[in-house]
């Protein structure tokens, strides 16, 4: 009866087209609470409610909720990671392995970071909220990251790159478990919702035609479009970067594309200071924690300033939810989905149903039907 059971569940799902994520309530998420300044000087009451918002959230999914205060370079301000665990089968033994999604959620001082980075909030806590749903192989760990903006002002709290993500790395994951499991590795997200269809709506960094050609003469060879969601690793986050592109490809939509960038060159775990200002564009933000650290991270991203109206409104007041098309929730849509999807190939649920199915012709969904009801088929 479980197999019959299984079976009925994934001949519904057959009808239906990205039912784990929910845009609709991505856009009011949003707007009720990442829509103005997360800023701890010019509106620190927003920020704590946004905070609480993620940590409630967490709740109401049923993880196992943290939070690690730690100091910055002011006195009176303390940053704060919110951190939930989805906890695996073998938690806190010598057979568990972490899948990690992380996103920040604090943003410089004038901007309401919608985009940066709003919306890679909403599709972790879409995620989350999929993931939660039924217990798996191995431990999930999302983490809100705090104070991933910096300033080089004498009155900011951060005064360098990733202070959060740094001080989950250094500090966190160490004091958390005895013996730290395997790292399968970190899926981060920054600025991942705007998609511009125009042509010569896209810029690339300088140098990628050197250790990227692939990627600098496909978008240069489709008019220079801003319309794909950049996957960024190194030969050592193969396993999870190879992850996302299968998921990303699997769900067709193929108006949504997608650039794999391997950085080939980086052939070792742990990442230099000279390599990070070599590959500064494509390492500025919370996955350099793990990358400097030595651990598997893959980083997602729509590009930031090298796109569209994010040219002008990257830490700008004018990253607001009204820049937002219909467009940009289904390409937010599709990538929050493929996450769930690689985070389900990393993780994989210990519950019963032996058989996935993604999608199916009618041939498929008949034989389905007659094998739960017992009868014949005939083509």
């Amino acid at each position: 009866m479980v197999y019959a059971s299984c079976l009925i569940l994934v001949v519904m799902g057959l009808v239906t087209s990205n039912a784990d994520v929910d845009t609709a309530w991505m856009n009011s998420t949003l707007q009720n609470h990442f829509s103005k300044p997360r800023h701890h000087v010019t509106n620190p009451t927003y920020k704590a409610a946004a905070r609480d918002f993620i940590m409630n959230e967490f709740r109401s999914y049923g993880l196992d909720v943290y939070n690690q205060t730690f100091n910055t370079n002011l006195v009176t301000v303390k940053g704060v990671n919110l951190i939930g665990i989805s906890k695996g089968k073998d938690f806190n033994t010598s057979k568990d392995q972490i899948v990690g999604v992380a996103a920040h959620y604090d943003t410089m001082n004038n901007t309401p970071g919608v985009d940066d980075n709003g919306a890679a909030v909403v599709a972790m806590l879409q995620t989350a909220k999929h993931m939660a749903k039924s217990r798996r192989d191995f431990t999930v760990i999302f983490v809100a990251f705090d104070f991933e903006e910096w300033k080089n002002l004498t009155e900011e709290a951060c005064t360098y790159l990733s202070c959060g993500s740094r001080k989950f790395v250094s500090d966190w994951i160490p004091s958390f478990w005895a013996t730290v499991p395997v790292l399968k590795g970190f899926i981060v997200m920054d600025t991942i919702a705007n998609i511009q269809e125009k042509t010569d709506t896209q810029e690339l960094p300088a140098g990628l035609e050197k250790f990227a050609p692939g990627v600098n003469n496909s978008v240069n060879s489709d008019g220079k479009r801003g319309d794909f969601l950049a996957a960024i690793g190194r030969p050592y986050d193969s396993d999870v970067l190879d992850a996302f592109v299968t998921s990303y490809a699997a769900l067709g939509k193929n108006e949504f594309e997608l650039e794999k960038i391997n950085i080939s060159v980086l052939t070792d775990k742990t990442l230099t200071q000279q390599q990070f200002l070599i590959f500064n564009d494509l390492i500025r933000s919370d996955h350099y924690s793990f990358w400097k650290n030595g651990m598997r991270a893959i980083f997602l991203t729509d590009t930031a300033n090298f796109r569209g109206y994010m040219k002008n409104c990257y830490h700008n007041s004018c990253d607001t939810l009204s820049q937002f098309t219909p467009k940009m929730f289904q390409f937010l849509g599709k990538t929050t989905q493929a996450l769930i999807d690689t985070v389900n190939k990393l993780a994989p649920s210990t519950d019963a149903c032996p058989l996935v199915v993604k999608a199916a012709s009618l041939t498929t969904l008949t034989t389905l039907l007659c094998i739960v009801f017992g009868f014949e088929a005939h083509f």
